[in-house]
């Protein structure tokens, strides 16, 4: 805009020029022509983006334990409690004489929380069972202290021995101590896994259990003796075992678990799998276990 106004005004002070030079006809003058070149420069601004360089957060690599390693953590483990569920579904057969007839599924449910002192060699576990159909629940606690094994049952307590128990308390204290969660994990995680997987920081393995630990497995879960009407099979048993940044877990084991009772007139054959899933929870905190106070039934 103020180019345009300076080329007006020019316009004006040559017209008027222009004017005087006609009314004075006696002056001679000399026109001069001068030419103003104008140069128009551009600047170019050229706008130049900082860059900036955000720093990346560390990435913590989660330490993979090896066999060894986990087994040394296991060895510390003096005590503990546990959650435990346990489901097993039997198709149930009877047969009499040479006909057979299908009595329909039962599903067994139990529920434990227990505590294990493995340096004294104490127990204190609770068992809720449920069995389907129907719903017939019943609880249970088992203690071991000193050697001896006291159950509470149907309201009373009783401390078990070879004719209440039907096989020696003894038997059941050593298989405690043998497959309790902690021990059972430790002697499978010696031998060399089928699989193992990893994700973050757990780390699962894979075992196939052997016939003759399931076997004193359900001696110790259904609590069958030396009974000779009693005669039960397992098979394809499957351990899965888990570890959280090289503490244990807990886990799982499945297998497939026949029954068969015998009495004068009839068998009863129980066929069907059995599915233990279990967490670890407290590990090496002290509790008390005692002796039942309630009077105990010899």
């Amino acid at each position: 805009m103020k180019k345009f106004a300076l080329l007006l005004v020019g316009m004006l002070l040559i017209g008027l020029a222009a004017g005087c030079i006609e009314k004075e006809e006696s002056k001679t003058s000399t026109t001069s022509t001068t030419r103003i070149s104008s140069t128009t420069s551009t600047i170019t601004q050229t706008e130049t983006t900082p860059t900036i360089e955000q720093e990346q957060p560390e990435q913590t690599v989660k330490k993979v334990y090896t066999r060894e390693e986990l087994i040394k953590k296991l060895e510390e483990i003096k005590r503990f409690t546990f959650l435990e569920n346990t489901s097993v579904t039997f198709d149930v057969k009877v047969k009499q004489g040479n006909l057979t007839f299908n009595a329909g599924e039962v599903n067994i449910i139990t529920k434990k929380v227990g505590y294990v002192d493995l340096e004294n060699l104490e127990a204190d576990i609770n068992t809720t069972t449920t069995i389907f159909p129907g719903g017939a629940s019943s609880l249970t606690r088992e203690i071991i202290k000193d050697n001896s094994v006291y159950l509470y049952a149907n309201g009373m307590w009783q401390k078990l021995s070879n004719e209440t128990f039907g096989f020696s308390p003894e038997l059941l204290i050593n298989l405690t101590w043998k497959y309790n969660l902690v021990s059972f994990v430790k002697l499978y995680l010696q031998e060399e896994p089928q699989n193992v997987t990893m994700a973050n920081e757990t780390q699962v393995y894979y075992y196939t259990v052997k016939d003759e630990d399931l076997e004193e497995i359900v001696t110790l879960f259904m609590g069958i003796g030396n009974n000779a009407n009693i005669t039960f099979n397992v098979s394809n048993g499957i351990l899965e075992i888990t570890f959280k940044d090289g503490i244990l877990y807990g886990g799982r084991v499945m297998y497939e678990l026949e029954i068969r009772i015998k009495d004068v007139n009839a068998e009863v054959i129980e066929k069907g799998q059995e599915y233990d899933e279990f967490v670890i929870k407290d590990i090496n905190v002290k509790k008390k276990v005692e002796e039942p106070k309630e009077s105990v039934k010899a």
